[in-house]
């Protein structure tokens, strides 16, 4: 039986290079399948892609909404070969570095071995860099070959072949090494699996067109990676795996942004069951959650698997929160305080609907400036609380059981709630929906890519059950233009809390002694003084409904 196999290379910006190349690995190997992995070439390199995909079936393409790295696309492309049942996967470059003509030869020596790969520095291979580059990249191979006693003089190519069945055998989350540095750590996790591996000669051609995209920085990752996989080696430290999901948990989940099952795990779960108290706005439980993976097609990060939409509202109706109650005043400084950021942008007066209202204090805020106001709100013991308390009307529990005319309101609202949503695509078009054209929709989410996470890693505070999405500004632009909406404003949001409260969520996060100073100060003055607390990795976005659809 002839063997399955796909040819992967990923592109940005090879548009003088790319149909050529796939006309190439066509001649030398027409039964094969080619994937490319495009990352929103400016130069219209997905357009030329697209114009081969309808004319030839044995093209497929992935466009992916921005450069996302990568080591992130080859391990698309080993993950889409597993999953559409390819016996090889071969990887090369896009910019004739790697001929194609030795494509066939890749696959004569994927028939005895599991891993196969084309050398510049094995007996009889070339390689036309300038001699500074020579220098670096020999000095790359050497210290691979002395730290990670990996046998192969050539490892920090991307022109290889695997065999499926070995892929199989690799955890591919493991690798978390992006850029060039994924290729060292690859042959790293396939070499500990099999000793069938087999280099051969190669001429490594200096690209055609374009010019070269790797850099200091690429140098410098590429150092920390092996390092980090030499001690690896040494102690046999590997990432712990996380606690199985409870049997309530459904099946692996797809992204919502833009449907893929391809994902990569970033930390594992360290969570064995979601439990109500979890999901209070003021929930404690920062060192609990799910497993956290990373979309390998658009880069969002999220909880994977997850429990059923119906089974989050089911919770979040049985919500009471003391915590948010006993805090009000602080609640109603900090909407006040990022209300006023964003009045400019939006119609002096209108309606306005508030997507998680809670107990209504942000509509409280927005009545008293003027606004006719309505809340959605699933947690039945706020909302009412809401209506007691300040007259607020709940509509729905949830925006998709909203009834009426759609395009009825001037403004829609949302405060740390699209986190929460196991669609929140489909959230951002209900809301679409509701708004008149010009309509403003403002709402605040966290930003993974800010400083703060980047920094703390699995310990960010906000890392915990309640949130299923982790969004960053590239992730919201393209979801809002997916959904007829342009934004127009973003800034920090900040939360202003009791200092009482910031010693609460200090014991929380294990700081000693702040749950003994939480308690010794409670309901004195020094408690309820108020503290602006921000540290930029929640954002408030404000985005307007675009008059016609894209």
């Amino acid at each position: 039986m002839m063997k399955k196999i796909l040819v992967f290379t990923a592109t940005y910006n090879e548009s003088e290079n790319v149909q050529d190349l796939l006309g190439d690995i066509h001649h030398f190997l027409p039964e094969a399948d080619i994937l490319v992995v495009d990352d929103n070439s400016p130069d219209g390199t997905g357009k030329i892609l697209q114009e081969l995909v309808d004319d030839d079936s044995r093209i497929k393409v992935i466009h992916r909404p921005g450069k996302l790295g990568l080591g992130s696309a080859h391990k698309l492309a080993m993950k889409y070969s597993l999953f559409h049942n390819y016996d090889y996967l071969i990887t090369l470059d896009a910019d004739f570095s790697h001929n194609p003509k030795y494509l066939s030869e890749i696959v004569s020596n994927l028939k005895k071995y599991e891993f196969v790969i084309g050398s510049r520095y094995t007996e009889g291979g070339e390689c036309d860099y300038g001699l500074i580059r020579i220098f670096i990249s020999r000095t790359a191979n050497l210290l691979t070959r002395l730290l990670l006693g990996i046998k192969l003089r050539e490892t920090t190519t991307s022109y290889r072949g695997f065999s499926c069945n070995v892929l199989r055998k690799v955890n591919f989350d493991h690798i978390m090494s992006e850029g060039y540095s994924f290729f060292v750590e690859s042959i790293f996790r396939v070499v500990r699996e099999t000793d069938k591996v087999f280099e051969f000669p190669i001429h490594f051609e200096d690209r055609r067109a374009g010019s070269t995209k790797i850099s200091k920085t690429e140098i410098y990752f590429g150092v920390l990676t092996l390092l980090k996989l030499f001690f690896i080696r040494i102690f046999r430290i590997e990432r712990k795996q996380g606690s199985k999901e409870n049997e309530t948990i459904e099946d692996m989940t797809n992204c919502d942004i833009c449907g893929s099952s391809f994902c990569s795990e970033t930390y594992p779960s360290t969570s064995s069951f979601h439990k109500s108290e979890k999901f209070n706005c003021t929930s404690a439980h920062h060192n609990s959650h799910g497993r956290i993976v990373k979309c390998l097609q658009c880069g969002v990060v999220y909880t994977n698997p997850q429990l059923s939409k119906e089974k989050m509202v089911e919770m979040y109706a049985n919500i009471v929160d003391d915590v948010y109650l006993e805090n009000i005043e602080a609640r109603e400084a900090t909407f006040s305080y990022n209300f006023k950021k964003f009045l400019h942008l939006i119609p002096p007066r209108g309606k306005l609907l508030e997507v998680g209202s809670y107990y209504g204090i942000f509509l409280k805020t927005a009545r008293e400036y003027g606004y006719d106001v309505y809340g959605i709100e699933p947690s039945k013991d706020a909302a009412k609380i809401a209506k007691e308390k300040y007259n607020i009307e709940t509509l729905a529990p949830t925006l998709s059981e909203l009834e009426g005319n759609t395009e009825q309101f001037d403004i829609i609202t949302s405060w740390d709630v699209l986190e929460h949503l196991t669609h929140p695509m489909q959230e951002l078009s209900l809301v679409a929906q509701q708004l008149k054209p010009k309509g403003i929709f403002a709402f605040s989410t966290l930003d993974y890519k800010n400083w703060y996470p980047r920094l703390f890693g699995q310990r960010w505070p906000w890392m915990m059950d309640m949130h299923i999405y982790y969004f960053d500004k590239d992730n919201i632009q393209h979801m809002l233009e997916k959904n007829n909406f342009e934004l127009i404003h973003v800034e920090s949001y900040c939360h202003i809390i009791t200092c009482e409260y910031f010693f609460r969520k200090l014991n929380a996060l294990g700081v000693p002694g702040a749950g003994i100073f939480s308690k010794v100060i409670g309901n004195s003055f020094i408690g309820r003084l108020k503290i602006p607390f921000s540290f930029g990795d929640i954002k408030l976005f404000v985005a307007r409904k675009k008059t016609f659809s894209v």
